[in-house]
């Protein structure tokens, strides 16, 4: 079944955080890009249940965000900044969670073995959370998130603090959990999350959905975006100069360049990579603090289909001198 997101909104004081969203997220692993307060965390902490919309309705089958305990026992939610009380055990911060998911006491014992396991921390249950390094932590997170195999489970920048053998363990834990029907929502700055786990992406910016397809759809976007030179050091002063850099590598003594195709530009474009383009996304919202125009897009050679709904991805990554 699909989550439908209708007309959501909300507000705090002046802030808009989300305006007017509309969503449709399908079975799989769905990735919710975008900048620094693009809205993605409010979107998610409302799916969770933990916030309220101003207005808008969500419906998941017969599921309705208007009654949210309905939602608890379907859903598991991993935050930006996850804690638990530093007393516990690692094995009774997963009780605790399994109390608060009604998992039946004839199968908790089942589920925080399984959880522990899935996330390498079966020989540190007895330990005290106050007493786990800050990898071990988010695993601590990931494991009371899948606690019980929710059906909906929503990933607020899961693999923050994990080393590249934890993310590695982390992508595949989400790969075994996509049965064809459980939902995965996650966030994350970090583009490798992205390209290897997600089947779909929504794209957001100041409280809105700019953008929503799946990785080809989305990385065809930037075809014809992007120019990559090889230059020495005068020549990528002067390309810093007229154009926005988006790269530069030293090759030999001279530098391997990647900048944003102006019109007119006459050197060779590359095939798009979702990393590199994502970033001429956020120079074209971002920098210019509009949505860019007809001439603007077709300056840069992003086709008619998707005119209009790009817009801010991973941070900001202008070359400076």
């Amino acid at each position: 079944m699909d989550i439908v997101i209708t007309n959501l909104s909300k507000n705090f004081k002046k802030v808009h955080a989300l305006n007017d969203v509309q969503l449709t997220i399908k079975p799989g692993i769905h990735g919710l890009l975008g900048p620094n307060g693009a809205g993605k965390t409010t979107l998610m902490r409302i799916l969770a249940t933990i916030l309220s919309p101003d207005a808008g309705e969500i419906h998941w089958g017969a599921l309705d965000w208007a009654h949210p305990a309905q939602i608890k026992g379907q859903a598991g939610y991993l935050p930006q900044q996850f804690s638990m009380y530093k007393s516990l055990t690692v094995r009774e911060a997963l009780r605790d969670v399994a109390l608060f998911k009604d998992i039946p006491a004839a199968d908790e014992k089942q589920a925080i073995a399984h959880a522990l396991d899935v996330t390498h921390l079966t020989e540190f249950a007895g330990r005290r959370v106050g007493q786990l390094s800050g990898g071990m932590l988010r695993r601590l997170g990931i494991a009371q998130a899948i606690l019980g195999g929710p059906k909906l489970l929503i990933l607020d920048e899961p693999s923050v603090g994990l080393d590249p053998m934890e993310r590695i363990q982390l992508r595949k834990l989400l790969r075994d959990a996509d049965d064809g029907q459980c939902i995965i929502l996650l966030s994350s700055h970090i583009v490798g999350d992205i390209e290897s786990l997600c089947d779909t992406v929504t794209v957001m910016d100041k409280g809105r959905v700019l953008l929503t397809g799946s990785l080809a759809e989305v990385q065809q976007a930037a075809a014809g975006c992007v120019i990559e030179e090889i230059m020495d050091e005068a020549a990528l002063r002067e390309t810093e100069r007229t154009h926005t850099v988006i790269n530069f590598t030293p090759v030999e003594g001279r530098y391997l360049v990647r900048y944003l195709a102006e019109a007119g530009d006459t050197g060779t474009r590359t095939q798009p990579t979702l990393g590199r383009e994502f970033e001429i996304f956020n120079w074209l919202y971002t920098l210019r603090g509009h949505m860019p125009t007809l001439e603007e897009m077709v300056g840069v050679g992003i086709r008619a289909p998707v005119i209009g709904l790009v817009c801010g991805f991973i941070g900001q990554r202008r070359v400076r001198a």
